[in-house]
């Protein structure tokens, strides 16, 4: 989908008129060019669109994927997506698929540790991975100086809790949460970003050692505070969970699980510890 093709559809679904839609940015005239793929849009013009017209930015772009993204990042993005459902899922077979795919049919090298790593794990085989394997993924995580703001450093790293030494998760941990506290904005694709590695960083923290240091507090008060939409909302949940695990509220926990799971939410919830 192009920008002119995107732009009309989400005024479509406004009911917006095109006099509406460019009010006070561009002309009825030249806005009626683009949409009809006659005459392209500047980047200022198009942002003051969409903010304008309260457009979510990332569903924007998601549009427009097809389009503007190179066809081997397209593929990598389908692979990183089926081998995440192969792991929500528990589906060892079709993560097994999918490794193939990653191994022989893309250069990502952090695609490809985070789809080995996601298959021992499946087939219980984590012990398998050799030192010099792990070696490489740390070597890897290390030559980014500043992993956090890295997509895929971070989520190479969030796979890679499961064969790290601890201590080196623990320093990791401790320095992400004084990175993220320096830094002024923080936009919601990475605050989701971190909620996810505040909710593994938990769950790895209470099957080693369930008890409380200065890493969980960090997670538990980052998810407590993340802002109260539904967008959110299933990392909140994770927080409240793992606070009753770490204050030994098994119990209450262990109702929660049941009722998550009994309203048909499974997606993480199915795999937390208790």
């Amino acid at each position: 989908m192009t920008i002119g093709e995107a732009l009309k559809k989400v005024q479509n679904q406004l009911g917006l008129t095109a006099t509406a839609m460019a009010a006070g940015i561009i002309s009825k005239g030249t806005y009626s060019k683009v949409v009809n793929g006659k005459q392209s849009l500047s980047s200022d013009s198009l942002v003051k669109i969409l903010f304008k017209n309260n457009i979510d930015i990332n569903d924007f772009f998601e549009m427009l994927k097809s389009t503007y993204m190179s066809e081997s990042k397209l593929y990598e993005e389908k692979l990183f997506n089926g081998m995440q459902q192969a792991l929500n899922n528990h589906n060892t077979k079709m993560a097994q698929e999918y490794l193939a795919q990653i191994k022989t049919k893309t250069s990502n090298k952090y695609l490809q540790q985070r789809a080995e790593i996601t298959v021992a794990f499946l087939t219980n085989n984590i012990d398998k991975l050799n030192d010099e394997f792990k070696k490489s993924v740390i070597d890897k995580l290390n030559s980014h100086p500043n992993w956090i703001k890295d997509i895929d450093s971070l989520r190479l790293f969030n796979t890679s809790l499961l064969i790290l030494p601890n201590d080196k998760v623990e320093v990791e941990m401790r320095l992400f949460f004084i990175k993220i506290a320096h830094t002024e904005q923080i936009y919601e694709s990475m605050k989701e970003r971190y909620a996810i590695l505040c909710c593994n960083y938990l769950d790895w923290r209470y099957k080693k050692k369930p008890k409380i240091n200065d890493n969980v507090t960090n997670a538990l008060k980052y998810l407590k505070d993340l802002a109260s939409t539904a967008h959110f909302e299933n990392y909140k949940i994770c927080g409240k969970y793992f606070n009753h695990l770490f204050n030994n509220e098994i119990d209450t926990a262990k109702q929660m699980k049941s009722d998550l799971l009994a309203w048909g939410i499974t997606v993480g919830v199915k795999n937390w510890p208790i």
